[in-house]
């Protein structure tokens, strides 16, 4: 996934939630009957046909979105939580909104334009990056809004 790239979730968890000590596995929220909070189907295939008509410059990928409250920029960081949990990409609020969604059985799907490759790098790339997410966000949002 590069920069840029857009990653549409197929299902969401909180990387940094860790009640192992009482059974339950990495990312699982205590006294919740799932590990993850699975993406609306529809928004995921919706997503996906839009950001490839209307963004065909950048990558598009499905999979797992992990949130947690860090700003993740050290690469033995980024390899545990990619071994752990299998996410495509990280960020920091994702989960809690598919959380209470999850809850209150609302759909919700989550769009991420890559900003940085979670590495030593992290703060170098942000700022080439904003413009062009902000332009292939607008694109695949007006064009979600208009296909539904």
């Amino acid at each position: 996934i590069n920069i840029g790239d857009i990653v549409i979730s197929t299902d969401a968890l909180q990387h940094d939630m860790d009640a192992r000590a009482f059974g339950y596995e990495a990312g699982q929220i205590p006294r919740v009957d799932t590990l993850s909070f699975p993406a609306d189907e529809t928004l995921v295939t919706l997503a996906k046909e839009c950001c490839s008509r209307v963004n065909p410059e950048i990558g598009t990928f499905t999979g797992r979105v992990v949130s947690g409250d860090q700003f993740i920029s050290d690469k033995d960081k980024k390899q545990w939580i990619s071994e752990t949990f299998s996410g495509m990409c990280t960020e920091m609020e994702g989960a809690a909104i598919a959380q209470v969604c999850y809850f209150n059985r609302i759909p919700f799907l989550i769009l991420r334009a890559i900003s940085d490759k979670a590495d030593d790098s992290a703060g170098v790339d942000y700022a080439v990056f904003e413009a062009q997410a902000i332009r292939h966000s607008v694109n695949l949002m007006t064009e979600m809004v208009r296909c539904m």
